[in-house]
């Protein structure tokens, strides 16, 4: 009988510390993070060489239109682009051979320098025989939207530089682990991401800054770090 008795003690107390423990998990997954990343899953950046204009989208929308973005080009195949914060270093996309190349130790807008092959892939619409295409599209390997809660600073990066700096984007934190997103541009919807759950949702047939609304779950993954 005394047996049992420890035994149902010892039972007890071990479902105490697993629940606390527990409890202390769901605790500091619902603190407020210093920074989240959203890695997408989906990302490409979509250029029209007719008005040297173009635009990044993730997971169906656009995140800029390239407002503070340069494109020149040299040749009907060959264009340099950058981000106007960038220093040192540009990007050069050969619509010919369907290429992205970092270059460095080069003046933008000329040949020449260090050039560094990127992981992305190229589309291109149009541009036979070396001609200038109707468009191209750059399918980003690694790109990702990071947000500071105790800053609110927002940055849009792919393949290791920084593509906007979000000052066209509005950001609310409903709760310590739940914030919403949106580019002021965008209409009747905004993104949601629970850094508890670790997840990203368009919310639409809702308003920005209350909790209504239809939400559909995204593909990208939401890192969170305390």
């Amino acid at each position: 009988m005394k047996k049992n008795l420890t035994m149902k003690v010892k039972l007890f107390l071990m479902v105490m510390i697993l629940t606390g423990m527990m409890c202390v998990a769901v605790f500091a997954n619902t603190n407020q993070p210093d920074r989240f990343q959203v890695v997408f899953h989906n990302a490409y950046m979509v250029v029209t060489p007719g008005t040297l204009s173009m635009q990044v989208a993730a997971e169906g929308n656009v995140l800029s239109y390239g407002n503070d973005w340069q494109i020149i080009k040299l040749r009907p195949y060959l264009y340099h682009m950058r981000q106007q914060n960038w220093q040192g270093f540009y990007w050069m996309v050969n619509t010919s051979r369907k290429e992205v190349y970092k270059v460095t130790e080069s003046v933008f807008g000329s040949l020449g320098g260090n050039q560094t092959k990127l992981p992305s892939t190229v589309s291109v619409v149009g541009g036979a025989n070396n001609g200038e295409p109707d468009r191209f599209s750059i399918y980003f390997s690694n790109a990702y939207l990071i947000f500071s809660p105790n800053t609110s600073t927002l940055q849009i990066a792919a393949e290791g530089a920084v593509l906007s700096y979000g000052a066209d984007w509005a950001k609310l934190q409903m709760k310590p682990y739940l914030y919403q997103l949106k580019k002021n541009s965008w209409q009747g919807f905004y993104w949601r991401v629970n850094t508890s759950r670790k997840e990203l949702s368009v919310v639409r047939n809702g308003h920005f800054g209350t909790y209504q609304g239809n939400s559909e779950l995204k593909q990208s993954q939401v890192v969170v770090y305390y």
